[in-house]
């Protein structure tokens, strides 16, 4: 049955009436079949469900009601996703923070990071900066180093 049809019998009145529970069940039966054969139906249903939102009851046991839909579907056993409780060790965060800990140090220890930068490691602040906040002297230390790294690069 489709909207232009049934133009007397779709109206918003009626509608709300399906929707509060007090049409006949002649008339129920007509929604229904409306509403599952035209989208024009159902959106006018959507509109009349939302402006009588704050009318219609609340559903008080959300669970039960979506436990009783389920049974009458046919759909008894919901698969559940199960989260297990505990972690691994190994999944843990702190576990990352003191491999990564651990290693820096041997590396540090061993002697890896120095045999990273071959070369003159004594850029450190040139004498002339005097004066200089900690800053403008970190900077000059910093942009000093990169222009060693950078010439000894391209050689």
């Amino acid at each position: 049955m489709a909207v232009k049809e049934s133009s007397n019998f779709l109206d918003k009145n009626g509608l709300k009436e399906y929707l509060a529970g007090q049409s006949t069940p002649d008339e129920r039966g007509k929604w229904e079949e409306v509403l599952l054969e035209d989208e024009e139906a159902f959106s006018l249903y959507m509109e009349a469900l939302d402006e009588m939102q704050d009318e219609l009851p609340e559903l008080m046991n959300q669970g039960a009601f979506v436990n009783r839909v389920m049974t009458a579907a046919g759909i008894d056993n919901i698969p559940r996703i199960h989260k297990p409780s505990r972690t691994r060790w190994y999944e843990r965060t702190l576990f990352h923070y003191v491999i990564a800990a651990s290693l820096t140090l041997l590396f540090m220890s061993s002697g890896v990071f120095d045999r990273l930068m071959t070369g003159n490691m004594d850029v450190v602040v040139p004498e002339d900066a005097k004066g200089l906040s900690y800053s403008e002297q970190m900077m000059q230390a910093t942009s000093g180093w990169l222009d060693q790294f950078m010439s000894d690069g391209n050689k």
